[in-house]
């Protein structure tokens, strides 16, 4: 069966987190929702492929290199007084990393949880976007991840 983003939602954890966390780490940290997000940040890591081509061979060697953790935008409608808001602009005035959860309503059925990404990394911003008369008041922030993502798939709860 296959879902939509719609009832997702985006935390973070306002207090900065130094090093890279496991999934109980994650799951323990206290939690500030964030509301208004029009998307949710896209998130995952990326590896490099590397290649050399040797003169003995006919096929260029490849491997594995470095990952990225990634990097993504998270747009919402502006709410000054959004607890969420709040410490994501806060964070943002900061060089320290913090904890990101991003949950979507996938459950299969009553009996099992969603699916949950953990991730952590700087945050900057936010941009302050323009618009016309109608438009709702935007902001964008960057969000810098700095820890392979953390993926806790439904279980039975």
């Amino acid at each position: 069966m296959a879902f939509t983003n719609a009832g997702g939602k985006f935390f973070i954890c306002a207090t900065p987190q130094p090093t890279d966390l496991t999934v109980a780490a994650f799951a323990a940290l206290l939690w500030v929702e964030v509301k208004n997000i029009g998307s949710l940040p896209e998130s995952g890591t990326s590896t490099n492929i590397v290649s050399y081509p040797t003169l003995d061979t006919d096929v260029t060697q490849k491997a594995k290199g470095i990952s990225n953790a990634g990097d993504s935008t998270l747009e919402l409608a502006r709410d000054a007084l959004d607890p969420g808001q709040v410490a994501l602009r806060t964070a943002a005035a900061t060089k320290f990393y913090y904890a990101f959860k991003r949950e979507l309503t996938d459950a299969p059925d009553a009996t099992h949880t969603n699916t949950v990404f953990y991730n952590r990394g700087v945050i900057s911003g936010p941009i302050h976007n323009g618009g016309r008369n109608e438009d709702f008041i935007l902001e964008t922030f960057n969000l810098g991840y700095v820890q392979k993502e953390v993926v806790v798939n439904p279980t039975t709860i």
